[in-house]
């Protein structure tokens, strides 16, 4: 009995061993966006291999950078839910319906565009806020309940605009988002600008204020989130109510983008949305990740997709592309204990 004593003394108080030089490069390269940074760069290098004429025409990175900043935009509010430790399915139905306000109640009703954006951040952030109340005070699921708001967010956008997708965004929003838009007299869209503005202010709010960490204390612990006095039920409220408005307002934008909406102008980006989320390293619960991993996540997949079109690949195959990188993120992601508890 005693010489087992001392042996279990003397194991507590053996320091752990250092950690090995490879060890210390996983960690790191979690800890930080370095896989993405490594997989943008060789797609671009693939990119401008198989397209050499990509570098002598600048609307071309213009597109990409574009169409990256609507993907991003479309994926911030689910980012901020991912960390929390849930999915919003309902942002097709909020990005349809911000397109249907953009559409056809500035050209049918003769709405301003700052009030079309009033509208829709108080509609779709007001259901997101409901949403996500409903969820934490009933225990829901939020992938069953966002999916049935989704669901319905597209109908009644239909039936408010009664099945007339004819109407077209006023000039002044679509010189937001269009190609040929200018910011400060420089060829660059105005919404590549607004959507870096955006992700600085939400870096910061993630990383240097005491909600950003009430957030992700939520998101790793809900129930030792509630002993430290974090009204987690408010974070739940807030958190669904930022991405109904951010999904809304992408539907703003891709409506001018487009020059028009359809009933599916959401769908694409629920899955693409999810993909950018899930490349750029943020999983469930995460305590690192952020828009940052978001807008790497959302590059990669515009320049993957640029280099899928331009092979003639089909969008199922596009979708195949998509899934084995996601398997890919979540293998090398989701072997953390704390991640795998979560499952």
């Amino acid at each position: 009995m005693t010489n087992t004593y001392s042996d279990l003394t003397r194991s507590l108080n053996t320091p752990a061993p250092p950690p090995t030089a490879a060890a210390r490069a996983r960690r790191w390269a979690l800890e930080t966006p370095l896989i993405q940074a490594v997989i943008l760069v060789v797609l671009v290098i693939v990119l401008i291999t198989l397209v050499p004429a990509f570098l002598e025409r600048p609307i071309a990175g213009v597109t990409v950078l574009t169409l990256a900043a609507l993907l991003a935009l479309a994926a911030m509010g689910q980012t901020l839910v991912v960390i929390l430790g849930g999915l919003d399915l309902a942002i097709a139905g909020y990005i349809t319906f911000g397109a249907m306000i953009a559409g056809n109640a500035t050209s049918r009703l003769g709405w301003s565009v700052p009030l079309a954006f009033v509208v829709v951040m108080a509609v779709c952030g007001g259901i997101g806020a409901l949403v996500g109340w409903l969820c934490y005070r009933y225990r829901v699921e939020p992938l069953v309940m966002t999916l049935g708001v989704g669901t319905a967010l597209t109908g009644g956008s239909m039936f408010l605009a009664n099945g007339d997708f004819s109407g077209q965004p006023p000039q002044e929003l679509k010189s937001l988002a269009q190609l040929t838009g200018t910011t400060f007299g420089l060829p660059i869209p105005p919404v590549i600008v607004i959507v870096l503005v955006l992700g600085i202010l939400l870096w910061l709010f993630l990383a240097k204020t005491p909600a950003g960490r009430m957030l992700y204390a939520t998101g790793v612990n809900p129930r030792a989130a509630n002993l430290t006095r974090i009204r987690t039920s408010l974070v739940w409220t807030l958190v669904f109510a930022a991405s109904g408005i951010f999904a809304g307002i992408a539907g703003m934008f891709l409506a001018a983008f487009g020059s028009g909406w359809s009933i599916s102008i959401g769908d694409p980006y629920l899955f693409s949305g999810l993909a950018a989320v899930f490349v750029g390293g943020t999983t469930f619960g995460s305590v690192r990740g952020g828009f940052t991993r978001t807008a790497l996540g959302a590059l990669i997949l515009t320049v993957l997709s640029t280099i899928i079109v331009s092979q003639g690949l089909s969008e199922a195959q596009t979708r195949i592309v998509y899934g084995v990188i996601i398997l890919g993120m979540v293998a090398i992601y989701g072997r953390e204990r704390r991640v795998r508890d979560r499952f």
